[in-house]
Formats: C-alpha cells, structure tokens, sequence
C-alpha cells in the first residue's frame, strides 16, 4: 500500500500585502547574494597563499558550512525563545557589529604564520578572523527572516527558501564571470562592504515591519498539532516523539549525502584540472540549484525521473572513472556535475516532502545543516585521516545513490531482504576487485581489460538499479575496487595522504623503476640500477627539452661553468641530476611529503650533495622567492603541478614580476607546461610579452620505442628570458625549439584573474 505525505493546513490569519512579501524576498534574497559571495571573494585571496591546493577550497567550504550550522542554531533558539522585540533588538545589534571588521581581507604574513605548521586548523582560524563573523551574521538572514514573515500571517514561508537559494545562486555564477574579471580581488572585498551596508538597511526595515504586525496581531503560540501521515485507503495517525526522531535522523542523513558528494566532485575536478574559482563555484551552483528546484511548489518533472537519471548518470561515471577517460576536459567534469545536480535533487526532494509545520521551521534548516556540516567534515577531517586515497567520494557516490529510496514507493527499500540487498551488492564489488587483482597479476592492459573486468559487473550492478540498497552497494563497491587498481604505473610502495593532496610511490611492473604519482599523473621516477639511477628520467631526460637548457649531465662535461639554479617544484627531485661541481641549486617546495619522498625514495638530491650546494626550502615558492638570500640565479626553473591541475597563482603578472627580479640579466626562465586539461603555451606567451621576455618552446612528444623503453616520457617547455641571445646561449645551437608568439585575443593572467575556462583542452 503506497503511503504519501501530507502537512496540516493552517488558515492565514490575515492577508499578506504585496509590499511585504517583495520586501522579505528582496532581504532575504540579498543576505543570500553576500552570504555565497563571500565564499569565492574569500577563496581567491587565500588559495594563492597555500600553493593552490584543492584542499584549501574543501576546508573553506567545510568552515563556511559549521559557521552556517552556528548561524541556523542561533536562529533556532532566537526565533524560539525570545520574543519578537528581543530578538529584533539582538539581531540588528549583531548586523552592526559587522561593520567594526569590514571591509573583508587577509594579512598575508599573518597567513603565511598561522598555516605553517597546520594548514588546515591555520586556515581555519584565517578564516575566522577575516570572514567570520560578517559570515556568521548572514548566515542567519534566511531562518530568521522567514521566521518574522510567519509574525505577518503567512502559513507556509517555505516559499521564501527559493529567494534564498536564487540570491545564493546568482552569487556563485556572477563571482566567476563578472564581478571576478571586472574588479580586483581587494575591489571585491570593499564592494562587499558596500552590498552588506544595503542588507543592513534592508533587514531593519523588515525587523519594523514584523515588530508593527506583532502588536497588531495576536499571534497563536499554541504549540503545532502534531504532523499526520496519511496512509492510503487508512485513516489519519498522529505522529509519535519515535517517529519525530526519525524524521529528524531522515533530514540529517539526506543533508549529509549531497554536502559530501559536493566536495567529493570539487575536488576531483580541482586536483586534475585547476583549483581556481570557476570549479570552486560550479560545483556549488548546482547544488543549490538542486534546492531551488526540490522546494518548488510546481514540479513539473516527476522525482522518479531524477531517481532514475542518478542511477543512469552514476553508471557513466563510474564507466568514466574506471576506463580511467580524462579528456576531453568538459565532458567528464559535465558527467560529475551532472550526477551532483540530479542526486541533489533526489536527497533534497525527499527532505521537502518531509518538511514541517512552520512552527518548526527552524529546527528544520538546523537539522539539515548539520547533515551538511557532518558531510563536510566527513570530507575535510575524517577521510584524510582515515584514507590514503579519496575513497570518500564513491562512497558518497554510493549514499546518494540510497538516497533514491526517499522518492521510491514504498517498499523499494525492503528492509527484510536487506541482508539479501548488501549481499549481492557486495559480491560485484567483491567480483571486480578479484578481477583487478588478477589483471595486475597478469599485467594486463587495461584498455584491453576494461570490458571485462568493469564492463560486466557494471551491467549487472545497472540491473538492480530499481533497487535502491543493493544499486548503491554495488556501484559504491565497483568504484573502490577500481580504486585498488594500482598496476597501471606499478605496486604501491609508500602513500600518504595530506592537505595538498594524494602521494604515492610505486615500483613499476617490471621492477626497475621507483615512481612518484600524484593524483592520476606520474611527476617523476628513477632506474633502481647503480648506473641508471644518475640519469635524469620521464619529462626531464637529457634528450628532452629539460636536457636542452641544463644539461648535459655531470658525468659528461667537467669543465662546465658553475651555475646557479633555482626550481620551483622539486617532485623526485630529477633536475638536481644535472648539478655541476661547484653549483648552487635551490628547491621550493609546499609540501613537506614531498620532501620527504624525494630524500628517503629517490637518490637524485644525495647525489647532487656531493658535488654541488643543495638547499630545499619549504613553503610557498613566490613568498620565498620573494625573501631569498640566494639571488640573483642563472637559470629558474618553474615546474610545480600537482596532477595534472595549474597552480595559476604561479603564472602570474605578479609571478612574473618576482621571477624577473630573482634572475641576473640574462638569466632563463624555463616552464614546464605539459598538461593534459590546459594549454599553458598561450598563457606563457602572452606573460612573457607582457614581461618584455623573449619566448620560444619545444614540444617533445614524438618519441621512439627505444626513448620510451629508456624511461623518457613526452613533454612541453618554454624557455623565456629579457636578452634574445641568452636563449641562443643557453641552447647552443638546437634547432628543436620554436618561437612563441601571444595568440590576439590572449589575456594576461594576474593574481585577480585567471580565465582558465579558456585554456582548456576541447
């Protein structure tokens, strides 16, 4: 018997003027325009700072989200404990307050203090101190005024959420395609200053108003009848505190889900592509769109429709995951977007239909931000303490794809076959993962694996898609046993899992070769004979572009000129195989795993010791550029990814700027700009024109089988300098490299303003 939901229907008690209700949406609609502005305004002034880690994006929206549960709690005890002229009093003294810490901004030294040691409880406190309490303020706009509209006579203020959503909506488009390339980022902080001055005006209007309708209305403080569930073909049944339980614990649970998948997708997207504003707010976008269209009134597409489109969309992304596709570009972020947005949908539909009465409308938005809270923090704090891989995002895959049963009719989720459910849920996880397993034992290619090893248990997984349980268990145990498939690159000998992202190193299949990867991309490896161990492998051999400019090795020439070097990026630490006797190099690296890696699994960096002066310094490499004693260098070298994703506070007028002052004249810059998702050619063009730089490149990606056999891998570099004849010095005589002109139309990238949407690989 099919049971549906129905909430008890409360006469107004008065009519609403038109005034009013444009009043509250327009408050309400502005609080949530500055609220989700905040968040970009904030992110771009600090990701720079921390090496354009993914990370720094996961533990802003983490923050955003505990202040925005700390927002919904203060409104729920307000708007349930005082009354409506204490808490006018109280909130329009807290909207003041704000202006005591406006305009938004971020002392870099305080930054670069505080995140030293812990970055993510550094930032966090970063975070406090500039943003949050301007954040926290706004945060309770939308319970709070709803709240007051309800003084008005309205019975349902539910309505408003989407003015609420549509503000939070508007904001996270128009950041990334006006306000961030018409205005400067310390521009962006004061025209948030000038937005939050309307908003305060705004809400005291609002507060008179509620103020003047509760003196001349009595208003029923009648605790709520209890909410009905009516069963078809039965009578009404009251609701009892078991049952209120719950449904809170249903709101939690379905809040949860889509907050984690949220920054499951983000950072994948981020750690492959670029941690810049655009993927920060896409992803984000479309999560609140996904409220927008659940607390519709009209639906006019049936939510078993997107129950059906998650199940579809999750099926393609597991294929894409586990064919491992990563281009083109857009159309595997679409297909991750797209499972966000539909699977929002589902959870959230189901939270709306489980909405109740409006004198527990703010325990209602409480409850579901601690479900977003919790979300968060299973994705910023619990995972990376508990995986060495982001295992965290196909588990929300699989919770979002249980998360259908909300929609389905009842008895889709039956709980005495669920033993039955998990059973054959689990076994096709647990098939594929003796699959991958014995492909890596057989050395298998996976193009020619694919069908076999994921494409079948694929199919029998979309087969129970009616299935809520047993679909999410089986899709969530075929993404973790893909997961395991470590056999393309090698055997996992060391990972470590820290804020600026997965680490891995492997013994390749053959054994002859330690590697180091990050994300889906090798950055390095080295012969593990004596005599292969000196060479210089994958996109730094010395035949390649990297060769060209700082070669030839130790080995071959002695009486070579000392030089002094610096690189940005020490991955293994290959180019220190090219230190001479008598050189000065100099690593900047972020991250200390890093370091760790290249000193205790690779012997590049020992070696060079012993001939030449070495010095690794950690930390941000345009802060310590900026404060180097070693300067001015010979050669900079710029060669820090992480995955294939672009550090773009790196490729920078700004950037560039500092690497010009830290060469002599007549110093190179060389780049390495090999990347699978952006084309960094034009943007080094157009920096290098903007500098007064001379440019030219060489791409190197037609390699015979002997040069792939030697362990050399295809890659692109630009070589840049101030004197034309430095670049002819430098190469000797090479007739590989090219020059390299700014296409027309080109923009220069600054510390405002990266168009990395533009630079994508179509």
């Amino acid at each position: 018997m099919s049971e549906s939901r129905q909430l008890p229907s409360y006469p107004p008690r008065r009519p609403i003027p038109t005034a009013a209700l444009l009043q509250f949406a327009l408050t309400i609609f502005a609080g949530a325009t500055l609220l989700f502005a905040c968040q970009p305004i904030i992110g771009r002034m600090v990701v720079p700072l921390l090496g354009g880690a993914p990370a720094v994006w996961i533990v802003c929206s983490l923050f955003f989200e505990t202040i925005l549960l700390f927002g919904y709690a203060y409104a729920h005890y307000v708007g349930t404990k005082l009354p409506i002229r204490a808490q006018v009093v109280l909130q329009l003294a807290i909207v003041a307050s704000v202006f005591l810490v406006m305009p938004v901004s971020v002392d870099e030294r305080v930054m670069q203090r505080l995140t030293a040691e812990h970055p993510t409880l550094g930032l966090c406190l970063v975070l406090l101190r500039s943003v949050g309490l301007p954040f926290f303020v706004l945060s309770t706009s939308s319970p709070l005024l709803q709240r007051w509209f309800a003084e008005l006579g309205e019975k349902d203020p539910y309505h408003l959420y989407a003015a609420s959503n549509a503000g939070s909506f508007v904001a996270l488009l128009g950041y990334p395609l006006a306000l961030e390339p018409l205005l400067p980022v310390h521009a962006q902080g004061r025209a948030l200053h000038t937005g939050y001055a309307v908003y305060a005006v705004c809400v005291v209007a609002c507060a008179f108003r509620a103020m003047r309708a509760r003196s001349d209305v009595r208003v029923d403080t009648t605790p709520a009848p209890p909410q009905v569930l009516v069963t078809s073909g039965a009578g009404p049944r009251h609701t009892t505190p078991a049952q209120r339980w719950r449904e809170r614990l249903v709101w939690i649970a379905l809040s949860f889900g889509p907050s984690s998948l949220l920054l499951g997708a983000t950072e994948y997207v981020t750690t492959d592509v670029a941690s810049v504003p655009l993927l920060w707010v896409l992803p984000l976008a479309l999560y609140l769109l996904s409220f927008i269209v659940a607390f519709a009134k009209r639906q006019p597409i049936k939510p078993a429709t997107y129950s059906r489109g998650t199940a579809l969309v999750a099926a393609i992304v597991a294929a894409i995951t586990l064919a491992d596709v990563t281009g083109p570009a857009y159309l595997v972020i679409a297909a991750h977007m797209l499972l966000l947005f539909l699977a929002s949908v589902v959870c959230h539909r189901g939270i709306a239909e489980r909405r109740p009465h409006v004198t527990r409308l703010t325990e209602f938005y409480l409850l579901m931000s601690i479900g977003g809270v919790l979300g968060g923090a299973f994705n910023g704090l619990l995972a990376p303490w508990l995986f060495d891989d982001l295992y965290e995002y196909p588990i929300a895959i699989a919770l979002v794809c249980l998360g259908r049963a909300s929609l389905e009719r009842a008895g889709s989720l039956d709980w005495r076959r669920i033993g039955k459910d998990v059973a054959l849920g689990a076994a096709v996880g647990l098939a594929t993962y003796g699959l991958v397993k014995l492909g890596a034992a057989r050395r298998i290619d996976r193009t020619g694996s694919f069908g076999w090893m994921f494409g079948v248990p694929l199919v029998f997984a979309f087969m129970w898609s009616a299935r809520p349980l047993r679909y999410a268990v089986a899709i969530g145990g075929l993404l973790l046993a893909g997961m395991s498939r470590g056999y393309d690159f090698g055997t996992t000998i060391w990972a470590d899992r820290g804020f600026f992202g997965v680490l891995k190193v492997m013994v390749d299949s053959e054994r002859r070769s330690h590697l180091l990867v990050s994300g889906n991309t090798m950055h390095g490896k080295q012969a593990l004979d004596p005599e292969g161990a000196l060479i210089p492998l994958a996109y730094y051999h010395p035949t390649g572009p990297a060769g060209d400019v700082l070669g030839p090795l130790p080995s071959w020439d002695q009486e070579l000129v000392p030089r002094k070097v610096a690189v940005i990026g020490l991955g293994v630490g290959s180019l220190a195989a090219y230190a001479r006797p008598g050189d000065e190099w100099t690593f900047f690296e972020i991250n200390p795993s890093v370091v760790e890696v290249a000193t205790e699994h690779f012997t590049y960096l020992r070696r060079a010791e012993e001939s030449a002066v070495v010095h690794v310094e950690v930390g941000d490499a345009r802060l310590r550029l900026r404060e180097a004693t070693t300067a001015p260098f010979d050669v900079l070298v710029l060669d820090a990814f992480s995955s294939d994703s672009v550090p773009t506070h790196l490729v920078t007028r700004e950037a560039f700027a500092i690497y010009k002052r830290a060469l002599r004249p007549g110093g190179v810059l060389l780049a390495h700009v090999s990347n699978d998702h952006v084309q960094l050619q034009p943007v080094l063009g157009a920096l290098a024109k903007d500098a007064g730089m001379y440019a030219i490149d060489r791409r190197d990606d037609d390699l015979t089988r002997e040069e792939k056999a030697a362990g050399k891998s295809r890659s692109e570099w630009v070589l840049m300098s101030e004197r034309k004849d430095a670049l002819d010095l430098t190469l000797r005589g090479r007739k590989d490299w090219h020059p390299l002109a700014a296409p027309a139309g080109q923009s220069v990238w600054t510390d405002d303003y990266a168009n990395v949407l533009g630079s994508l690989r179509f």
